[in-house]
C-alpha cells in the first residue's frame, strides 16, 4: 500500500504541534546570567514556582531574600513566563530598590549577552526591563496617574516630614477654638494632630464616622449601671473617655490640616498610599489596568506594609483577580507596628491575597542563614522562641555551609558606667584587630555597630568610645543632635538669632575650645544684670509724681557678649576669649542671609571644628567630617520642603527632632566602615555588620515597658480598633459587657484586661526587636544589661538578657560576667558618689595631651624655619617639605583672608570704556564689577547721541548699533541733544568737515593679554603720509591733567583695535580727540601702546 500526502505534510505541521520550549533550570539561569554560583535547593523551589497563582515566602534573617527575587525575575524572563516589562517590584526604601534593580539588570544584562540566549529574547532586553519601585512610589505614579477620579491634582506636590510639622504646627498655633478637651502642649497637639491625619487617612475613617463612634462609646458606658458603693464610672474609665473627647476635640484641627493642604496643592506621604488605596478600591477599571500591565508582582518586606498599602494593593492584585503575587518577609521582624504595620500581615496572606479555583495561594520558606554563625543563630533562635506560636509554625533559622562558629558574649555589671566601660573596652580591642575572634590577617577593620533601644543611651556609650580613641558615628537626627561638634553648630546657630539663648551661649563659653572659668562667668552674669539696670526708668524725685512700673527683664549673657565693659572686672585671658568670641558671632551674624546648609557649614568653619575633627588620630577626611556633613543634609533638607526656611524655624525643628523618640526620623542608612555606628534597633533593619553589641538589656529598658500610652484608650492622635477594619482581628479588643448586664466595675475590670492584653501585644513587638538587634551580627555578638541605671531602684538583667544567657550557657558562647544582686535596702552606687570634674575641662583626654605636650615641647626645640625655600631643615625629607608647603599654603591664605580689600577680578570680555574707568578710577570699576546694578534710563545716559546720529548720515554710514554702544553714550560730559544746531554749525567750520572719513563707526574686538577688548571707533582718516588717524568726536569740553590721561586709554585702545583690524603696525595709526563745540583737536603723544595697555589690565609694570 503506498503512503499517502496529507495536508501536514503539504503545508507543514500545524501550529499546535510545535515542540514545547525546555523549561531552563534555576541553575542554568543562574549560569546564563554569569553567575559563578547557582541557588540552593530552598532558594531553587522558590525561584521555579508557579506563576501563576500567588506565593508568601516566609524568609528568616540572612535567608538571601534579595538574592532569591533576583533570581525569580531572572528565572522567568529567561523561560518567557512573562515578559521583562510585565514584573513590578516593591521595596520599602530607595535604597533596597536600588539593590534589586541593580542585581536584576546585571543578571538581564548577562543572559542577553549569552550565546544560547535566543535573538527575540535579546532583542527584547535591549529595550524593555523589570520596574522596581518603592511602595510610596508606586502609589505616587497611581495618584499622578488617576488622581482625578477621587478629585486630587495629578501634580500635587509632595510635603516631607519637615514641612508637614510645619503646616500642622501652623494650624494649631492659630487655632481658636475650643480646646478645653485637649490638656496637651503645643508640641504634643501637632504631633497628635499629624498621627490622627495620618491614622484616618491610612484607615479611610471620616471625621463623622469617628464623632458617631465616640458618642456612642459614651452612650454605652453611661448606660452601664453603677457598682457597689461607688456611683458613676471609675476615674481609669473616666480618663479614657477624657482622651476618647480629646480626640474629637483635635477632629478641627485635622481638617483644618487637610484644608491647608488642598488650597497649597500638596499632599504628604500619608497621604500617597491613601490616595492611591481610595483609587485602588472606587475604580476596579485602575485594578484590571494595572493586572494587565503588570503580570507579575513582587512585594518586598510584606511583613512591614502598612493598612494603607494592603488595602492598595489587595484591590489592585489580591481578592479573586488570583493575581501572580509573590510577597516575601519575615513576621518576626515586624517591627513597625506604631507606624500601621502588623505581624499578622503574613499569615492572613492567603485571605488577602486567596488565589482562583485550583490555584490557590501557597506557602514556602527560606531558613538557612547566610549571614550569621552559628552562635549568632543559636541566640536568634532563642529569642523567636519567645513569640507566641504563630498559625503556621515557623522553622528555625540554619547557619549555611559557609558559617563559621561566630562568638556570643553575655554579660550583667553592676551600673551602667561599669557596662559601658566593659563594652568600649572589646570593642576597642575588636576595632584594633586585637580580638582573636574577629582578627583577620589582612589587617583590615571589622564593621562594627552599638544597638540601643532608646537614643539617650547613645551619649554615655559615644563617650567612652571616644575616649578610646574610637571613631564614633550617631545615626539619626536625635542622637546626631547630641554629638559634640553637633551641638557647637546648634548652640552657636542658636546664640546668633535669640538673645535670651543663655544656656547655648553657656555651651560655648564653658566649652573645650573658650574654656571661661567661673570668675569670668559671674562677671559676665553682673554685667547683664548691670544692663538691664541702665534701662529701668529713672525713679521720679517729686513727691505724687506717678511712680512708673518697670517691665519685668532679666539680663542675657548674650547680651552682655556684645558690650563687655570695664576690662577689669575679668581676667586678661577671659577678656581676651571673650572678646574674640564675640567678634566671631558678630562676624556670623553678617552672614544670616545666607541659606541654610552654607550657613551651617560656615559656622562649623569659623568654630575650627573642620581642623579638630581632621586632627583626631586615625580619622579619615570623610570620616572626621561625617556627623557635620549629616547636619548640613538635614539643613539641605529642611530648606528644600519648608514653606519659610528661616534659621528660627530650622531650630524649632531641631528641637521637635530632639525631643521625640520616633519622630523626625532622617534618611536611610548604610554600613560605615570608617567608624563605630550607634543606632536604634529600629535604624538597623536591613544592615548587618561582623561585630554587634546590644548594650541595655535591663527590665524595662529593653524589652521597653508597655503601658498602654500609645494605644487609642491613652492616645488621641490613634484610631479606635473598632474603626480599623483591617487589622481589627490582631489587635487588644476592650471587650465591654453587653448592655444590659453588669456595671462599671465590670467596665472597670475590662479596661484593666485590655491594658494587660496590649502590655502582652507591646511586650511581642519588643521581642521582635530584640531578635532584628540580634541578627544583624555575623560574627561577634555582645548582650549587655546593669542592676543598676539612673533610678532609686535597681533593674536588673531582662528577659531578652536571660534568653541570651540560657543560650550561651547551653554551648553559644561565654557569660564574661554576671554580677549579682543588690541586696535588699541597697542604694544606687551612682547616687552616692559625687560626679568629680575638672573645670574649665581639657579639650584633650589624656593620652592626647600627653602626646601634645610631647610633640610641644620638640617643636620648641627645633630652630625656626621662616619658610625660605632657600633653607631646610636639616636633611632633605619629603614629610618636612610637604608640611612647610601647606603650612606656606594656609598662612597666604588666612592673609589674603584677613585682608580688607577685596580682589574682583576683570571679566574676560572688558569694552574700552571700562578700560578708561580702570584707568581713571580702579575702585568704581570693581565696585561696578562685583555688585552690577541696573541704571535707571536717563536722558544723560545718551548725550550727543543726535549729533553723532546726524554726523553718520553726513559721512553716509548707517551700522546697527547696540545700546551701550550708541556714539557719544560714554561721554560723562557730552552736551545736550538739544545744541544740536549749534554743534552742527561748529563741526562745519572745522577742519574735518571737508574731509572724508575711509571707516566711520568701525566696531573691533581685539585680545588683550588674559581678555578680549572691544570697542566701536567714531572716524578713521587717510593720512598723507600714507598712515591713518583715528578720530573720536566728543561734543563736551577738553579734558586736562589726569583726566586727559584716562581718556588717552580710549584712543590707544582704538589704535591697537585699528591695527589689529588691518594689519598694519600700530605705530603707523594715530589718535585724536575732536572737541566739535571748543572747535579743538587734541593728540596726545604719550598713547599707551600694547605692552602698555596689558600691564593696565594685568596690573604689572608699563
Amino acid at each position: 500500500m503506498s503512503d499517502q500526502l496529507s495536508f501536514d505534510d503539504l503545508l507543514g505541521a500545524a501550529p499546535g504541534a510545535e515542540e514545547p520550549r525546555r523549561v531552563l533550570s534555576p541553575a542554568e539561569v543562574a549560569a546564563r546570567c554569569g553567575l559563578s554560583y547557582a541557588p540552593s535547593p530552598e532558594q531553587a523551589r522558590v525561584v521555579e514556582a508557579p506563576a501563576d497563582r500567588p506565593l508568601v515566602v516566609v524568609a528568616g534573617a540572612g535567608s538571601g531574600k534579595t538574592e532569591t527575587m533576583a533570581a525569580r525575575v531572572s528565572w522567568l524572563v529567561a523561560n518567557r513566563v512573562v515578559e521583562p516589562e510585565e514584573i513590578l517590584g516593591l521595596t520599602f526604601t530607595r535604597k533596597a530598590a536600588s539593590e534589586l534593580n541593580e542585581r536584576i539588570h546585571l543578571r538581564l544584562g548577562a543572559l542577553a549577552r549569552h550565546p544560547d540566549t535566543e535573538p527575540a529574547l535579546r532583542d527584547r532586553l535591549a529595550i524593555a526591563q523589570p520596574t522596581v519601585s518603592t511602595y510610596h512610589g508606586y502609589a505616587a505614579a497611581l495618584v499622578a496617574e488617576h488622581g482625578l477620579r477621587i478629585g486630587v491634582e495629578p501634580g500635587a506636590g509632595v510635603l516631607g516630614p519637615a514641612m508637614c510639622w510645619g503646616q500642622a504646627a501652623t494650624v494649631v498655633a492659630a487655632y481658636t477654638g475650643d480646646m478645653d478637651d485637649v490638656p496637651l502642649t503645643l508640641l504634643t497637639t501637632v504631633e497628635d494632630v499629624l498621627a490622627l491625619a495620618s491614622e484616618m487617612g491610612e484607615h479611610d475613617v471620616t471625621p463623622a464616622a469617628l464623632r458617631n463612634w465616640t458618642a456612642r462609646l459614651e452612650a454605652q458606658i453611661a448606660g452601664y449601671a453603677d457598682a457597689p458603693k461607688k456611683r458613676g464610672p471609675y476615674a481609669a474609665v473616666n480618663d479614657m473617655l477624657a482622651r476618647q473627647r480629646a480626640r474629637v476635640a483635635l477632629l478641627p484641627l485635622v481638617e483644618a490640616f487637610e484644608a491647608r493642604k488642598r488650597a497649597m496643592g500638596s499632599i504628604d506621604y500619608a497621604d500617597q498610599v491613601a490616595h492611591a488605596a481610595r483609587i485602588a478600591v472606587s475604580a476596579p477599571e485602575v485594578g484590571r489596568r494595572e493586572r494587565a500591565r503588570w503580570k507579575v508582582v513582587l512585594l518586598d518586606e510584606y511583613q512591614d506594609t502598612s493598612v494603607g498599602q494592603l488595602r492598595m494593593l489587595e484591590a489592585l492584585f489580591g481578592g479573586s483577580t488570583g493575581h501572580a503575587v509573590l510577597a516575601v518577609g519575615d513576621p518576626r521582624q515586624s517591627i513597625y507596628g506604631w507606624r500601621g504595620a502588623s505581624a499578622g500581615t503574613i499569615e492572613r496572606f492567603d485571605r488577602t491575597f486567596p488565589g482562583r479555583g485550583a490555584k490557590r495561594a501557597e506557602r514556602l520558606t527560606l531558613a538557612t542563614s547566610w549571614r550569621n554563625d552559628e552562635a549568632v543563630l543559636a541566640v536568634a533562635n532563642a529569642v523567636s522562641g519567645m513569640l507566641p506560636p504563630p498559625e503556621h509554625p515557623l522553622p528555625d533559622l540554619a547557619p549555611a555551609p559557609t558559617a563559621g562558629r561566630g562568638a556570643v558574649t553575655v554579660g550583667l555589671y553592676d551600673t551602667v558606667a561599669d557596662e559601658t566601660a566593659a563594652l568600649a573596652d572589646r570593642l576597642a580591642a575588636c576595632w584594633q584587630n586585637e580580638d582573636p575572634l574577629v582578627a583577620r590577617s589582612d589587617g583590615k577593620r571589622p564593621t562594627v555597630a552599638v544597638l540601643v533601644r532608646t537614643r539617650k543611651q547613645l551619649p554615655g556609650i559615644a563617650a567612652a568610645l571616644r575616649e578610646r580613641g574610637l571613631p564614633v558615628e550617631v545615626v539619626g537626627l536625635g542622637g546626631l543632635l547630641e554629638v559634640p561638634e553637633v551641638s557647637d553648630v546648634v548652640a552657636t546657630l542658636t546664640v546668633l538669632v535669640d538673645p535670651t539663648a543663655g544656656d547655648a551661649l553657656g555651651r560655648l563659653l564653658t566649652g573645650a575650645r573658650w574654656r571661661i572659668g567661673p570668675r569670668d562667668l559671674a562677671a559676665l552674669e553682673a554685667r547683664a544684670r548691670a544692663l538691664v539696670h541702665t534701662r529701668r526708668p529713672v525713679r521720679p524725685t517729686e513727691e505724687g509724681a506717678p511712680a512708673v512700673e518697670a517691665p519685668p527683664e532679666r539680663g542675657s549673657i548674650v547680651e552682655a557678649l556684645d558690650d563687655l565693659g570695664d576690662a577689669a572686672a575679668y581676667s586678661p585671658a577671659g577678656w581676651r576669649r571673650l572678646r574674640r568670641l564675640g567678634a566671631e558671632l558678630a562676624h556670623l551674624r553678617n552672614r544670616l542671609g545666607e541659606s541654610l546648609p552654607d550657613l551651617v557649614d560656615e559656622v562649623a568653619r569659623t568654630l575650627g571644628l573642620e581642623t579638630e575633627l581632621a586632627s583626631a588620630p586615625e580619622a579619615s577626611p570623610a570620616g572626621a567630617r561625617a556627623h557635620l556633613d549629616q547636619l548640613h543634609a538635614v539643613a539641605a533638607e529642611f530648606t528644600e520642603l519648608a514653606e519659610l526656611p528661616s534659621l528660627p524655624a530650622f531650630l524649632g525643628y531641631l528641637r521637635d527632632a530632639e525631643e521625640r523618640e520616633r519622630g523626625l526620623e532622617p534618611g536611610e542608612v548604610a554600613v560605615n566602615p570608617e567608624a563605630v555606628q550607634l543606632l536604634t534597633g529600629h535604624s538597623a533593619k536591613g544592615l548587618e555588620w561582623d561585630v554587634v553589641a546590644v548594650p541595655g538589656m535591663t527590665v524595662d529598658q529593653f524589652p521597653a515597658r508597655s503601658n498602654a500610652s500609645d494605644s487609642w484608650i491613652k492616645d488621641p492622635g490613634a484610631v479606635p480598633v473598632d474603626l480599623r477594619t483591617t487589622d481589627r482581628e490582631e489587635l487588644p479588643q476592650l471587650k465591654l459587657p453587653v448592655p444590659g448586664s453588669g456595671d462599671q466595675a465590670a467596665v472597670r475590670d475590662a479596661l484593666e484586661q485590655y491594658v494587660e492584653d496590649w502590655k502582652a501585644f507591646g511586650l511581642d513587638e519588643e521581642i521582635r526587636l530584640g531578635y532584628v538587634a540580634v541578627t544583624r551580627a555575623r560574627h561577634l555578638l555582645l548582650c549587655s544589661g546593669s542592676w543598676w541605671r539612673d533610678g532609686v531602684k535597681p533593674c536588673g538583667p531582662s528577659v531578652l538578657l536571660h534568653t541570651a544567657k540560657e543560650a550561651c550557657e547551653a554551648g553559644a558562647g561565654t557569660v564574661v560576667h554576671w554580677a549579682s544582686a543588690p541586696e535588699d535596702g541597697a542604694t544606687n552606687p551612682a547616687l552616692e558618689e559625687w560626679p568629680i570634674g575638672v573645670w574649665p575641662a581639657d579639650p584633650l583626654t589624656a593620652r592626647r595631651r600627653r602626646a601634645l605636650s610631647a610633640a610641644a615641647e620638640l617643636v620648641e626645640s627645633a630652630s625656626p624655619h621662616p619658610l625660605d625655600p632657600e633653607r631646610s631643615l636639616g636633611d632633605d625629607d619629603p614629610l618636612v617639605t610637604s608640611w612647610v608647603r601647606d603650612a606656606d599654603l594656609l598662612l597666604r591664605e588666612r592673609a589674603r583672608q584677613s585682608s580688607p580689600t577685596v580682589d574682583v577680578p576683570l571679566p574676560s570680555h572688558l569694552s574700552v570704556s571700562a578700560l578708561v574707568t580702570l584707568r581713571r578710577d580702579p575702585g568704581e570699576l570693581a565696585r561696578r564689577l562685583r555688585r552690577p546694578m541696573p541704571a535707571a534710563p536717563a536722558p544723560q545716559a545718551r548725550r550727543g547721541t543726535a549729533f553723532h546720529a546726524w554726523l553718520e548720515e553726513r559721512f553716509g554710514a548707517n551700522r546697527l548699533v547696540d545700546l551701550d554702544e550708541l556714539p557719544g553714550s560714554g561721554d560723562e560730559f557730552a552736551a545736550p541733544d538739544d545744541a544740536l544746531a549749534e554743534l552742527q554749525e561748529a563741526f562745519l567750520a572745522s577742519e574735518w568737515a571737508d574731509r572724508q572719513p575711509l571707516e566711520v563707526e568701525v566696531p573691533f574686538e581685539t585680545p588683550l593679554g588674559p581678555l578680549t577688548l572691544r570697542g566701536r571707533i567714531d572716524a578713521v582718516f587717510r593720512r598723507e603720509d600714507g598712515g591713518y588717524e583715528v578720530i573720536d568726536w566728543k561734543t563736551g569740553p577738553p579734558p586736562s591733567g589726569a583726566e586727559l590721561t584716562a581718556a588717552g586709554v580710549q584712543l590707544a585702545a582704538y589704535r591697537l583695535g585699528w591695527s589689529r583690524l588691518t594689519g598694519v603696525p600700530v605705530e603707523q595709526v594715530s589718535a585724536g580727540f575732536h572737541h566739535v563745540a571748543a572747535k579743538e583737536t587734541v593728540r596726545p603723544v604719550d598713547l599707551l601702546d600694547e605692552a602698555g595697555l596689558l600691564a593696565l589690565v594685568t596690573g604689572g609694570q608699563a
